[in-house]
């Protein structure tokens, strides 16, 4: 049902597009029809059905609407990207424990244009920001860390503030 509600708010704010046109503008990889049987897992699919019960009027959740206890185990896999403007930049605010063992690298406090190997990683996030939407990336090769994975998935949902005006977005990260 929350599923449900969020996907028809989502379908109302794209009535213009069609379902199987690409935004021409979007970067490669990124799927904006989001179905909770294509994500990774239990803990991916809980935090989409967060983030669409939280979602009201097409507008996404607020920072503060935001509660880790929401989703508990959800949260070693999460990263969470302040958004800066003028000029746009991306901070990693949060790296998940798991994401951190996964990959070798903790990055929590630095700038995505300081990491190599994450230009694809910020045009997304730049994508998200602008157009205040959540994307899935089923699968992507892995290419900002020396580990040697064959992909990673990743679910992007913005946050707001009061105005409406992206000033985070939330990772769920799952690695095969």
């Amino acid at each position: 049902m929350i599923h449900a509600m969020g996907e028809a708010n989502l379908r109302q704010s794209d009535a213009s597009r069609s379902a199987d046109a690409p935004d021409p503008d979007m970067p490669p990889g990124m799927r904006l029809h989001i179905h909770e049987s294509d994500l990774p897992d239990d803990c991916a699919r809980q935090l989409w059905q967060w983030w669409f019960a939280s979602e009201k009027h097409a507008v996404p959740p607020r920072r503060e609407d935001f509660d880790p206890l929401d989703v508990p185990r959800a949260l070693s896999s999460i990263t969470i990207f302040n958004v800066e403007r003028d000029p746009w930049r991306f901070r990693v605010r949060l790296v998940g424990t798991r994401i951190v063992e996964e990959t070798g690298q903790d990055t929590t406090g630095v700038y995505l244009d300081q990491l190599e190997g994450v230009g694809l990683v910020a045009e997304r996030a730049r994508w998200a920001a602008e157009n205040c939407r959540p994307y899935f990336v089923p699968a992507a090769p892995v290419t900002w860390t020396s580990k040697k994975f064959r992909n990673y998935s990743t679910l992007g949902l913005p946050l707001v503030d009061a105005s409406g005006r992206t000033i985070m977005i939330l990772y769920y990260m799952s690695f095969s």
